[in-house]
C-alpha cells in the first residue's frame, strides 16, 4: 500500500517536472481564446491582449495539447482531440523573442523527452520534431517573404504580428486546411491587421475570430483566474505614456487612439441590408465631391420612427461628370430621394479638371436631373449631432437605449471612416506644454462629412403619396 502511494506521489511529481502542461490554466480570457481555436470553427483567431497577460505561454500551451492530448479540461475541444490537418506547422515571431522568450516557454511547457530539435545553420533550435508525428520550423520576421512561400502547412502560429506580406505568405501555405491564430499586443506597426483582417472579418480568407484582453483580466481577484498581483500592475501602469496605455493597458490598437466616435462600435451599429422600400423609408442622397481624391456618396434612410440608416454608398473616381451622374442614378432609383444635398465645393466653378470654369458642378450634374442644394459647413454640430445618433445604453445585454443610426455592413467606407477619423494630437515633447487638439485631422472623413450634413438637416419621414395622386414629386428643399 505505502509503495503504491509512493510510486502515484513520484508519478505526480515527474509529471510536474516533464509536463507542466497537464496542469496548465488558462485565465478566463485565454479560455476564451482556446475554446474559439479549438472549436475547428474559425479559419484566423486573433488575441489582441495587453502586456503582462500570457500570450505566449498561452500559445505554447495550445500546440502542446494539441502535440500530446490530455485530459486537461480547458483542452477537450475538437482539434485538440483530433486533429483533421497536415501535422506540420510553423511559429513566426520576431528574433528577439524568439530566442529570448518563445524557446524558453516551449521547453518549459513541453514534455521532456518527446521532441527534438535542429539548429539547421540558425543561431536557435529552428526544426522541432514531436513523437507523435508533429513537426514545425520557427521562423523570424527578419527573413525574406519568399522563404515564407514553400511547404504546406496545417497550422500556424504568429507571434506579434508580421509584416503583412510575410502573413500573406503563411496564409498562402494553408490551402490545404488549416488554422492561423495570432497573439499580439496592438502597438504601433499593426494597423494593417485591423484594415485588412478585423474590420473585414469575412473577406476573402473565411471566418475571424478576434478576442480582446487588458491587463486586469489576468490580475489576481479581479480576472478569472489571474495571476499578477495588483499592485505590481498598478506599478507597471504608471510608467506608461498615454500614448502606449491604449495597447499596452486595454488591448486596444494603438493607431486608433484619439478616435472621435468613441461610441461607435460594429456590433451595435452595423446591421445586415434589409429592402429599402419607397414606401416606408424616405432616403437623403448626399455628395462629397473632389478633384483629385474619390467622389463620396451616401444615401442615408429614414423609418417612420426616426431611425436613420447609412444604406449605400459610392467611393469612386470617375471620368466625367457624366459617368458620375449615371453612377449616382443607378443607384438612386433603388429608394424614394426626397432630397440632395452637396458640398458647398460643388457650388465653385472648376471643381473637376477639364470642365469650363463657369460651370459648377452642380450645375453639370443638374442638367443630367440630379438637383442638389448646398449642404451646411457646421463641422463641429454635424459630429456632435453623429455622436447624439450613435449613443445607446446597455446594461449587460439588455439594451435600455438603442441608438439611432445604424449602417449597412455593405457601406465599408463608412464603416471605415468612423474607425479612422481621429483627433490632431501633438506629438513628442509638445504634448507637455499644451492642450488636446480641437479640430480633427483632415483625413478619411468624406462619408462623415455627408453622415453630418444629413443628420443636422434633421430628415423627417413623411408618407408617400398614394398612385392616383400622379407621380411622386420631391418635397421642397426647405427643412420640414
Amino acid at each position: 500500500m505505502q509503495a503504491n502511494l509512493r510510486k502515484l506521489k513520484e508519478e505526480k511529481a515527474r509529471r510536474l517536472r516533464d509536463e507542466k502542461y497537464r496542469f496548465f490554466e488558462p485565465t478566463g480570457k485565454g479560455e476564451e481564446f482556446v475554446n474559439a481555436v479549438g472549436s475547428g470553427e474559425n479559419f484566423i483567431s486573433l488575441f489582441s491582449a495587453a502586456n503582462g497577460v500570457g500570450k505566449t505561454t498561452l500559445s505554447v500551451n495550445m500546440l502542446a495539447h494539441l502535440f500530446w492530448p490530455m485530459g486537461n479540461q480547458y483542452f477537450q475541444q475538437p482539434l485538440w482531440q483530433k486533429w483533421p490537418y497536415l501535422k506540420k506547422g510553423r511559429i513566426v515571431s520576431d528574433p528577439t523573442t524568439i530566442t529570448e522568450a518563445l524557446i524558453p516557454e516551449l521547453k518549459k511547457w513541453f514534455p521532456a523527452g518527446r521532441y527534438t530539435t535542429q539548429n539547421c545553420k540558425k543561431s536557435y533550435e529552428y526544426r522541432w520534431i514531436t513523437d507523435t508525428g508533429f513537426e514545425f520550423d520557427i521562423m523570424s520576421y527578419e527573413q525574406d517573404v519568399k522563404e515564407f512561400e514553400s511547404a504546406n502547412l496545417g497550422w500556424v502560429m504568429l507571434d506579434e504580428p508580421p509584416p503583412e506580406p510575410i502573413y500573406k505568405a503563411c496564409i498562402s501555405r494553408l490551402r490545404k486546411g488549416g488554422v492561423l491564430f495570432m497573439t499580439f499586443t496592438p502597438l504601433t506597426g499593426c494597423a494593417w491587421v485591423y484594415d485588412t483582417i478585423i474590420a473585414h472579418p469575412e473577406r476573402d480568407f473565411g471566418k475571424v475570430f478576434y478576442l480582446e484582453a487588458d491587463v486586469w483580466s489576468a490580475v489576481k481577484g479581479v480576472g478569472v483566474r489571474g495571476f499578477l498581483e495588483k499592485e505590481n500592475v498598478e506599478k507597471m501602469i504608471a510608467n506608461y505614456s498615454e500614448e502606449d496605455k491604449q495597447a499596452r493597458i486595454y488591448g486596444k490598437f494603438q493607431h486608433l487612439t484619439g478616435l472621435i466616435f468613441k461610441q461607435f462600435s460594429r456590433k451595435i451599429h452595423v446591421i445586415r441590408p434589409f429592402t429599402v422600400t419607397m414606401k416606408d423609408f424616405c432616403v437623403l442622397e448626399l455628395l462629397d465631391p473632389h478633384p483629385r481624391n474619390p467622389d463620396a456618396l451616401m444615401w442615408l434612410a429614414v423609418d417612420r420612427k426616426g431611425n436613420k440608416y447609412v444604406v449605400d454608398e459610392l467611393f469612386i473616381k470617375v471620368n466625367s461628370d457624366q459617368e458620375l451622374a449615371e453612377r449616382i442614378k443607378a443607384k438612386s432609383t433603388n429608394y424614394r430621394i426626397t432630397h440632395r444635398f452637396a458640398d458647398p465645393s460643388a457650388f465653385v466653378a472648376n471643381q473637376h479638371d477639364g470642365d469650363k470654369p463657369e460651370k459648377t458642378l452642380a450645375e453639370k450634374l443638374a442638367k443630367f436631373g440630379l438637383h442638389y442644394a448646398e449642404a451646411s459647413k457646421q463641422r463641429t454640430m454635424s459630429d456632435r449631432r453623429i455622436k447624439d445618433a450613435l449613443d445607446y445604453q446597455m446594461v449587460g445585454d439588455n439594451m435600455l437605449k438603442a441608438p439611432e443610426l445604424f449602417i449597412f455592413d455593405t457601406c465599408e467606407r463608412t464603416q471605415f471612416e468612423f474607425e479612422h477619423y481621429r483627433w490632431q494630437e501633438w506629438t513628442g515633447r509638445q504634448v507637455d506644454f499644451h492642450n488636446s487638439k480641437e479640430k480633427p485631422i483632415d483625413k478619411d472623413d468624406h462619408m462623415i462629412e455627408n453622415l453630418g450634413r444629413g443628420l443636422i438637416f434633421e430628415p423627417r419621414f413623411v408618407e408617400m403619396p398614394s398612385m392616383d395622386t400622379g407621380l411622386f414629386t420631391p418635397p421642397s428643399l426647405d427643412p420640414y
